[in-house]
């Protein structure tokens, strides 16, 4: 191919120098990490109650649009016009109302039944370290294990105490002296305070005009970016807003029905202590889908094991009864499908984000990795469509004969392949515009683009069809 095909087609040349823009502005990045880290720090911590107000809206919003669109269904499809002006306002205040009586309820019923249960269990923590070591040396002992072979499995819990107290006291003295900077502490709660202030001032500006913020944005993208650009960029924002709030609504109502379960097992069922701190533990590690029931679990039975073995048998068969009760009756008919991740996608999030970003980014990466799984699903189907190829057959490593021939056009005649063409642009399954145009073969002679009397094209004009008609938007063959 000469290199006047290359540079006299504009569609090219653009790409190349895409590329080569690419390839600078990486370099630049990569040489500058620490400054250009610095510079999104800053920018974040200007815009930081701006980013707070955003959390709140989208966890607020969750309640805003259950009163919106199911509570008041019955308003909504009557059509009244005073409805209409008003329905707004009311729903925002009862989201709040709401959120307000959660937190009310936790700080006045389960804070000081959690802050008791904690002091009752570390007073109570050397008496049951005592008893339990006593129980596993007589269990030892039992067996026949001699003293010397028993002292391999000795712990001397009097240093570990000791350990653990001098622990506390150092603790103690750099609590100390952190309260000693007044100054410090006064501006970091002050500041705190007015983050937390204009956060929620952003929250209920962008929960009243939220479809009008909305609309603005889009506007700007269709404005500035090409249309199929910006149509799949408001795309997958749409699936992302929809997998984020699925699975703050879903989790919540999960951990909310976790609690209510072991609260009412462990108190009025069961009769087991630290009822509160247990359905404290289970509720919070209820967020993490999969593996944060068996956190809990297990650490429920280490608290009930220091007050009675009995006591963790029981517990961990009766969390066992309400984990199948939960997840085959209340769960699907509930929150459904919220994350829509396959187990192994779940681990996989958890473990990559909490290693980059903490705990935090465990919550975070699970509906993160979901949009990334969905989006290649959607992409993996598309491509095998454009190719005739069913799951089936690339399950089975079959593919039909004709999808073979098309990636070796050697082994046929100019003509074919006739009635083999590949589909671009079709509709997938949510009826969105696909996110690729897929590339003809170099025997297929498309109508008008200069084909060559044996159903054959140049070099110069196939390149000009491939790139001239992938960037044109929502063309169809």
């Amino acid at each position: 191919m000469k290199w006047q095909d290359w540079t006299g087609n504009p569609h090219i040349t653009k790409k190349i120098l895409f590329y080569i823009t690419y390839t600078v502005l990486l370099v630049f990045a990569v040489f500058n990490l620490p400054a250009i880290l610095g510079a999104v720090g800053y920018v974040v911590g200007a815009i930081y109650p701006f980013l707070i107000g955003v959390c709140f809206a989208f966890v607020v919003n969750v309640l805003l649009k259950f009163y919106e669109e199911r509570a008041f269904a019955f308003l909504n499809r009557k059509q009244f016009k005073w409805w209409k002006k008003i329905r707004r306002a009311v729903c925002v205040v009862l989201a709040f109302l709401t959120l307000a009586l959660i937190l009310t309820g936790i700080l006045v019923f389960v804070l000081p039944e959690l802050g008791s249960s904690l002091e009752r269990l570390v007073n109570n923590a050397p008496s049951y370290i005592a008893r339990l070591s006593k129980e596993i040396t007589d269990l030892l002992a039992r067996h026949g294990i001699t003293i010397d072979q028993n002292s391999l499995f000795a712990i001397d819990w009097t240093s570990l105490m000791e350990n653990w107290t001098s622990l506390l006291e150092k603790a103690t003295e750099l609590t100390n002296g952190l309260m000693d900077s007044v100054v410090v502490v006064t501006t970091s709660i002050a500041n705190g305070i007015f983050n937390t202030a204009m956060g929620f001032i952003f929250c209920v500006y962008m929960l009243f005009s939220k479809e009008k913020l909305l609309g603005g944005v889009k506007r700007v993208i269709y404005a500035f970016l090409p249309v199929r650009a910006a149509h799949r960029f408001i795309d997958v924002c749409a699936l992302s807003n929809r997998i984020f709030s699925n699975f703050v609504r879903g989790q919540l109502t999960e951990a909310c029905i976790w609690f209510a379960m072991i609260y009412v097992v462990l108190t009025f069922i069961l009769r087991l202590p630290y009822a509160v701190l247990i359905s404290t533990i289970v509720a919070l590690c209820s967020l993490l889908p999969i593996i944060g029931p068996y956190i809990s679990m297990f650490v429920a039975c280490f608290i009930l094991l220091l007050e009675n073995p009995w006591y963790a048998l029981t517990y961990l068969i009766a969390f066992l009864i309400l984990q199948q009760i939960e997840g085959n009756l209340i769960y699907p008919r509930v929150v459904g499908t919220s994350i829509g991740l396959p187990p192994i996608w779940v681990l996989l999030a958890i473990l990559s984000c909490n290693y980059v970003f903490g705990v935090g980014g465990m919550l975070l990466g699970i509906p993160l990795f979901s949009v990334i799984y969905t989006l290649l699903k959607r992409a993996t189907s598309r491509r095998l469509r454009q190719r005739h190829i069913t799951g089936a057959q690339a399950v089975h490593n079959s593919p039909p004969p004709t999808a073979m021939r098309k990636d070796n056009p050697a082994e046929d005649g100019p003509d074919s392949d006739g009635d083999d063409r590949l589909e671009d642009d079709s509709e997938d399954r949510d009826g969105k515009i696909d996110d690729e145009t897929d590339m003809e073969d170099e025997d297929e002679g498309e109508p008008g683009h200069g084909a060559g009397p044996g159903g054959e094209e140049s070099s110069a004009d196939l390149l000009r069809t491939l790139f001239s008609e992938e960037d044109r938007p929502g063309h169809q063959r």
